[in-house]
């Protein structure tokens, strides 16, 4: 049972970077859909994903 999941890719919201001007992303993946979110390495958008995923203190 091997099933692709649904791909998309998506600016963020504050600092507007996409893939071919983001330095960094962030996925999510859920049962059908795996989702990536660009950002600027100093977006604050950025910053919170690291700190809610246990990445910065």
């Amino acid at each position: 049972m091997s099933e692709e999941l649904k791909r998309e890719t998506l600016l963020c919201p504050y600092c507007k970077a996409g893939p071919f001007d983001g330095e960094a992303r962030t996925v999510s993946a859920r049962a059908e859909c795996l989702t990536v979110t660009w950002h600027r390495s100093s977006c604050p958008h950025y910053a919170a994903d690291r700190i809610l995923a246990g990445y910065e203190a």
